[in-house]
């Protein structure tokens, strides 16, 4: 060893000097050295056989550090040894003529960082799990959602961006009144989902205690959700309509929905404008209001959500939606699939729409 390229007194102060466990192992498969830290952790080993250490019989049979001395190239794997897991990086170890004739094992014991991947890996399986558990209870919540309605056509679409959105619809009849509305909560997953969920139960609740004003049940929907005491980051938006299916008369209020919904009859289109705020505790009790209009014979209304590209601040979005609401040759289910090929190609946010149509 003293006349070999490699001097064992500079090797072994180089190695001693770090934190990580190192040893130099020869063709043969005999330890030739190891630093202060090795030693600590898997004991004195110098002259014994590479498996010994580790409590094996043999050498295994696919050899890293054979290996890398017959190619010359460096390798590196994970090992579980005493269960405590290392990240071994085997280099070749050259002496006189350039001739492989040892390698260098360096352990790092990552069995921290090994234990926190994997538990966030089982973290992330079971809430991929949850996640289309959610996914299907939200989809069964809407696809029962559209009533067959004498003289009325309705169709929904609901496109979340993630597994599970804060989008949801619902279209109900109360004896003759037909409730429909769409509400949007604040941000993805499931938290969000699972008040959408909340709120369409609250609004369930107000109209099976006759309040058929969509005021009334906007006001009751926000006393309930102010209840929960949640996060003042965390709000609903929702736009209803209550129909009177004996007189055509329709009823609406707005909580703080960003986008307006569009009423189109005969050749025009009007945004049913209504500012308010939506529900949660920033405003105290400042009210909702109503607004109304007649439900006429070809009239169509759509409620929809931001998920349409660019929708505040495109002018031309808004054009080729009211293009495509307007068209002689409507069909709902046509106008649902074109809006979200062309105007929801690139999402950034749920995407749901709620189409009321009348035929007489």
């Amino acid at each position: 060893m003293k006349n070999s390229t490699y001097n064992t007194e500079y090797i072994s102060s180089i190695i001693n000097a770090m934190s990580d466990m190192v040893r130099v192992i020869a063709k043969d498969g005999t330890v030739l050295m190891t630093n202060e830290a090795f030693v600590k952790r898997f004991g004195e080993s110098v002259g014994r056989e590479c498996y010994e250490p580790f409590h094996q019989k043999i050498r295994c049979e696919n050899c890293l550090s054979r290996d890398v001395m017959r190619t010359g190239d460096p390798r590196r794997l994970t090992r579980k040894v005493k269960g405590r897991v290392y990240s071994v990086t085997v280099s070749p170890l050259a002496a006189s003529g350039d001739e492989v004739n040892a390698a260098v094992e360096v352990f790092r014991d990552i069995t921290l960082d090994y234990n926190i991947k994997q538990n966030l890996l089982m973290q992330n399986a079971k809430m991929q799990k949850d996640l289309q558990l959610a996914r299907k209870l939200q989809e069964a919540l809407v696809k029962g959602a559209l009533p067959k309605v004498d003289e009325y056509e309705l169709t929904a679409g609901f496109f979340p961006c993630e597994a599970v959105g804060g989008d949801i619809y619902d279209c109900t009849v109360y004896d003759d009144k037909l409730v429909i509305y769409v509400a949007d909560v604040s941000g993805h997953g499931v938290m969000p989902a699972m008040l959408a969920v909340f709120f369409s139960r609250v609004v369930r609740a107000a109209c099976l205690m006759g309040n058929f004003l969509p005021s009334e049940i906007l006001s009751y929907a926000e006393k309930e959700y102010v209840d929960l005491n949640l996060s003042d980051s965390i709000y609903i938006t929702a736009f209803i309509t209550v129909i009177d299916l004996k007189t055509n008369q329709a009823a609406y209020s707005n909580a703080g929905f960003s986008v307006m919904p569009v009423v189109y009859h005969e050749g025009k289109f009007e945004e049913l404008y209504m500012p308010s705020h939506p529900l949660c505790d920033w405003f105290g009790d400042e009210s909702y209001q109503d607004g109304f209009f007649t439900f006429q014979e070809g009239m169509r209304m759509l409620i929809y959500t931001d998920g349409v590209d660019n929708i505040h601040s495109d002018p031309k979005v808004k054009d080729r939606l009211f293009e495509l609401l307007g068209r002689e040759d409507f069909r709902s289910e046509d106008f649902i699939d074109e809006v979200r090929e062309e105007l929801h190609s690139n999402p950034e946010d749920d995407l749901t729409m709620l189409l009321c149509m009348k035929n007489g």
